[in-house]
């Protein structure tokens, strides 16, 4: 299957004024069957709230996936040409269940290509995937009322060797920008993975089951919003023997959701259901 939608019920527990059920919201995508047309089944094109997106187009990738088939994410077109990434994001995702207090996560395989290009007529040309969030607003300090809530972690397209680590950014007020893991990047399969803590309101990073840092924000509500990026060197018409992509598998999202059983059995329907569309920056 392409979509695993999975909310498992532990045990029962006795408490005062009823029972307690718990539950785990988990969302997979393993990309091992086949599809048609630009996008898996549950995902799309990410919007752009300042005006059109680039388009990021989803290739079945069936040789080279983590665990038998893959994706390829490919940077199509982009209405600017100063413009320099593609992203996709599910489009079904249950924002009650990816609260801060149910410490959500996001997680992906990603095949690391290196200091690659797929131009070998130019190779000034790089790209880079990158696993994102887009939390909710919580400060909104950008005229008229906006929060930059932007979460990237990953690769980059232009840093190049000796730097060429993995590096996450929590944009915000005042925020520090880009930060080092100090990871080196090694051609091969990485689990990139984010997780929203209830204990410190963080987002803490981790590359391969290892943390490798956390955001210097701690005011996130939710975790929001998720997806993949393709980044590439700029503009995209300079590309003309091979458009920039990158190489994902087994996507991954959930939380752990311990409620009394009248409000789990509203969550499941909200999660299987009704879902809520929200706005993606």
């Amino acid at each position: 299957m392409n979509l695993k939608t999975v909310i498992m019920l532990g045990g029962m527990v006795a408490c005062l004024g009823g029972a307690t059920a718990y539950a785990d919201y988990h969302v997979s995508f393993d990309f091992d069957s086949s599809w048609s047309g630009d996008y898996a089944p549950g995902w799309e094109n990410t919007s752009y709230r300042h005006g059109a997106p680039p388009v990021g187009k989803m290739m079945e990738y069936e040789a080279g996936g983590f665990t038998g088939g893959g994706m390829r994410l490919i940077a199509d077109s982009t209405p600017e040409s100063w413009m320099w990434w593609a992203a996709v994001n599910p489009s079904n995702i249950n924002y009650v269940a990816m609260q801060k207090q149910y410490n959500p996560w996001v997680s992906v395989m990603y095949y690391d290509q290196g200091w690659a290009t797929e131009d070998s007529y130019n190779p000034d040309l790089h790209k880079a995937g990158q696993l994102f969030a887009v939390p909710s607003w919580v400060n909104p300090y950008i005229a008229p009322g906006e929060d930059w809530t932007d979460i990237q972690f990953g690769a980059r397209m232009n840093q190049a060797p000796p730097a060429d680590n993995y590096y996450y950014v929590a944009a915000g007020e005042n925020g520090p920008g880009w930060q080092d893991t100090g990871v080196d990047r090694t051609t091969g399969w990485h689990q990139l993975k984010m997780q929203l803590s209830s204990v410190d309101g963080r987002v803490h990073f981790y590359i391969d089951g290892t943390e490798v840092g956390q955001s210097y924000r701690n005011d996130y509500i939710d975790l929001g919003d998720v997806g993949l990026y393709t980044m590439f060197t700029d503009p995209l018409s300079d590309w003309t023997h091979g458009k920039p992509s990158t190489i994902w598998d087994n996507f991954e999202f959930g939380s752990s959701v311990p409620a009394p059983a009248p409000v789990l059995l509203v969550m499941i329907g909200v999660g299987l259901v009704g879902w809520i569309k929200r706005r993606v920056a």
